[in-house]
């Protein structure tokens, strides 16, 4: 045994697969999740997989069956099919977003709740939608004489949310709204591909 194959994964190890380490396939997402991968960690991986895919394909997102609990992404091309992900139960993306009462220009106390909730709605999607598409940094330092003259940072969000549903609104003391808003794995893929021009 060479001690370069010392150096391979124990999977090819185990398989005995010493001589055709250079035809394997490149390791997708979900194969370097751990055993029993928490159900975020498996959408998260198979949703990179179907964005890879899409990208790599050049026409559309690629097809996923679900079966019982099981989704299949069945690739796009002739790209390889990646192995299942198992997922216990819905995997949501979920977002909170916050407003007070008191600070809302309505007249009446009925009015300022009614536009606190919508606050606290659009303040979820903004943050439903840095999940989704990610959010743009700049950062400036300027230092003088070896110290710190200006430190700025702003952030950027844009893109589109489509089929957020509400999970809950709660009041939070007497002048605030709470609001938790979600999105299903298969609408964030949906969303991602489309926000890339491939539907």
């Amino acid at each position: 045994m060479t001690r370069s194959f010392l150096k391979m994964p124990a999977l090819m190890a185990s398989l005995g697969l010493m001589g055709v380490a250079a035809c394997t396939a490149p390791m997708t997402p979900t194969d370097h999740l751990p055993e029993d991968p928490s159900v975020r960690a498996a959408t998260v991986a198979q949703i990179k997989e179907d964005i890879d895919a899409m990208e790599g394909a050049g026409h559309g997102a690629p097809a996923r069956t679900v079966a019982g609990n099981t989704a299949v992404s069945t690739g796009g091309g002739d790209m390889a099919t990646p192995a299942p992900v198992v997922v216990a139960e819905p995997a949501m993306i979920t977002a909170i977003g916050f407003a007070q009462v008191s600070g809302q220009p309505g007249r009446t106390l009925n009015e300022k709740r009614l536009l606190a909730l919508r606050a606290a709605r659009v303040d979820a999607i903004r943050i439903l939608t840095e999940q989704v598409h990610g959010i743009y940094v700049t950062s400036t330092t300027t230092v003088s004489q070896a110290r710190v003259g200006n430190d700025s940072m702003s952030a950027m969000v844009e893109g589109t949310i489509r089929g957020a549903r509400t999970v809950r609104i709660t009041p939070k003391g007497t002048d605030g709204y709470e609001v938790e808003l979600a999105l299903d794995a298969s609408t964030v893929a949906y969303i991602v591909s489309a926000f890339r021009g491939a539907l």
